[in-house]
C-alpha cells in the first residue's frame, strides 16, 4: 500500500471510533426515537415490496422509452410493409418520386406515342 492509502484507511478508523462513541452516549429519549424511526422504514418497505412487481427497480426510464420505442418502430414496419399499393420493388421508386407523377399520369398516352412512331 502507498502511503495515501495507508492514511485514508487510519482515518476511516479513527472516524469509525468516534461515531462508535458518539453512537454509545446516546440518551434514551434519542435512541427510542432513533428505533421508531427504524421500524417505521421497514415497515414501508415491508409494505411497498407488494408493489414492485408492477415495474422492476432493475428498468430505468430510459429502458421504458427504448422499449416503447421499439415497439412503435416495430408497428410501422410491418404496417408500412404490409400497407404497399404496389407488391413491385419497382414501382416504389415510382411513388416515391413526387416531381414524376404526372409523367406517369399519362403512361397510355406515352405508349400510344412510341407504338406510333414505332408503326412509321
Amino acid at each position: 500500500m502507498n502511503n495515501s492509502e495507508e492514511a485514508e484507511k487510519v482515518f476511516l478508523e479513527k472516524v469509525k471510533k468516534e461515531l462508535d462513541a458518539v453512537a454509545e452516549d446516546i440518551d434514551a429519549l434519542t435512541s427510542a426515537r432513533l428505533q421508531s424511526v427504524r421500524m417505521r422504514a421497514l415497515d414501508e418497505a415491508e409494505r411497498r415490496k407488494g408493489v414492485s412487481f408492477i415495474i422492476p427497480r432493475w428498468m430505468t426510464a430510459g429502458g421504458i422509452a427504448t422499449v416503447c420505442a421499439v415497439v412503435v418502430a416495430v408497428s410501422i414496419w410491418f404496417t408500412t410493409r404490409q400497407g404497399l399499393p404496389t407488391n413491385h420493388p419497382e414501382d416504389v421508386e415510382i411513388l416515391a418520386a413526387q416531381e414524376q407523377l404526372d409523367l406517369y399520369k399519362d403512361l397510355d398516352f406515352y405508349k400510344w406515342l412510341a407504338s406510333a412512331e414505332n408503326d412509321r
